[in-house]
């Protein structure tokens, strides 16, 4: 009777701990998920300006509100450089995100959304690494295409501060092999998501 009680009582707390840990509400479409940033600087014979891309981005809503999204270097176009830029890069890359963006929404601002309809949210977006962590507001625009597709972009572009970035893994060396000797203080960004309801 006992061992029974003892069986009964690990099957519910197993089926508690399922039922309540927070699952993926929305997740990102990665073909048609992208950032893009416009990096301006001093390179070895002047002024240099380039603009790059972060694809496939692997981000989720959980059904708490919970957005994260996790950078890694392989996700960026530097990889596909001409003049072998591209091999020396590879030799750094790793599973491991760079950076993971991550902030809090509300759920019901997409739910609730009907379709062709769009809300503009500000958020605390915080960017974390292995030597740094940084939070500001960023405002957030939230639009539902159709019953289950929804597009998630920035109101207006964000900057990132250079300093920041630099305290990255490898920074400086990416930055050396791109050509650049320095960077300008911040370099807009822009994000563009699609998301698909589960």
């Amino acid at each position: 009777m006992r061992d029974r009680f003892w069986k009964v009582l690990g099957v519910a707390g197993v089926t508690l701990a399922m039922t309540t840990q927070a699952q993926a509400a929305w997740h990102f479409v990665p073909a048609d998920s992208e950032i893009t940033a416009h990096v301006a600087g001093q390179g070895q014979r002047g002024p240099m300006e380039r603009t790059y891309h972060v694809s496939e981005l692997q981000g989720t809503i959980d059904d708490e509100g919970r957005f994260e999204m996790p950078l890694r270097l392989e996700q960026t176009d530097l990889l596909g450089k001409q003049g072998g830029l591209g091999g020396l890069l590879s030799g750094l890359s790793s599973d491991s995100a760079m950076v993971t963006l991550s902030t809090r929404v509300n759920p019901a601002w997409l739910s609730n959304l009907q379709p062709g309809d769009s809300t503009t949210r500000n958020v605390t977006l915080t960017a974390s690494g292995n030597h740094f962590e940084r939070s500001e507001q960023v405002p957030l625009t939230l639009e539902r295409l159709d019953q289950q597709y929804y597009h998630l972009t920035l109101a207006e572009p964000i900057s990132v501060d250079t300093q920041q970035l630099m305290k990255l893994d490898n920074a400086q060396t990416v930055l050396s092999l791109l050509g650049y000797k320095r960077l300008d203080d911040s370099i807009p960004i822009e994000f563009n998501a699609r998301l698909i309801q589960q």
